[in-house]
């Protein structure tokens, strides 16, 4: 596990790596940035209607101004790492080539597909956003709210992640075999890079760092799977 999570961070400062790594990122912030700025008025007004529906701040107008001060800055930071997972998850099969290239040399018999890759993330991305809307109440209670967004994480790039990691490479019976085994694991790498996105900035590459862990795992297990068929 040291000798993944030590070539997932080297990976993550690899030219090619970082470059792919970058663009959604920068997309994804351009596109928010213009959003917040057009309808900076409807947004504001938005926090100051959930403030007013938070029942045990009722009186406190202090925590209230706290929470319409950052508010914007807390949901533009959670969208720009949403749309950039998203973009990202496009363009994983050039990460995870890049991964394969340098310390794996499988060969490619994989089933999955951009179509596969496309569906998943947004299955999860709708979960996530109904999860996260449900829930945003309890992002402003001190101690929940990183429980809340540890768990909301693990369910948006746990699956999907899997799935780019490795379904381009395995097989079906393989990439069953690969998520039917040490599940333990997964979940506490999926945590891991969960826990990333409570860092400020470093949570903009939660996904990417999350790819290039789940990617060195698979890819590591996947090449010891076939060594020993």
């Amino acid at each position: 596990m040291l000798e993944i999570i030590i070539n997932s961070i080297k990976d993550l400062f690899d030219r090619k790596i970082l470059f792919t790594s970058l663009i959604p990122i920068i997309i994804a912030a351009i596109f928010w940035g213009i959003v917040f700025f057009v309808f900076h008025s409807q947004i504001n007004g938005f926090f100051v209607y959930i403030t007013n529906h938070i029942p045990f701040i009722s009186g406190a107008d202090w925590i209230k101004n706290i929470i319409e001060a950052i508010g914007g800055i807390f949901i533009y930071y959670q969208l720009l790492i949403i749309t950039s997972t998203m973009i990202v998850g496009i363009i994983a099969d050039k990460i995870v080539d890049r991964v394969n290239e340098k310390y794996y040399h499988l060969n490619k018999q994989g089933f999955g597909s951009f179509i596969g890759s496309i569906g998943i993330t947004l299955k999860y991305n709708l979960i996530f956003i109904i999860l996260f809307i449900i829930s945003l109440p309890a992002m402003f209670v001190p101690g929940l709210n990183i429980f809340v967004n540890i768990i909301l994480w693990v369910i948006l790039i746990k699956e999907p992640i899997f799935y780019d990691s490795v379904a381009m490479y395995a097989s079906k019976e393989e990439y069953q075999s690969l998520k039917n085994n040490q599940k333990t694991t997964t979940l506490v790498i999926a945590i891991l890079g969960a826990t990333l996105f409570l860092i400020p900035v470093l949570g903009i590459f939660v996904y990417i760092v999350q790819l290039l862990l789940f990617s060195n795992y698979n890819l590591k297990r996947l090449k010891e799977l076939r060594n020993n068929a």
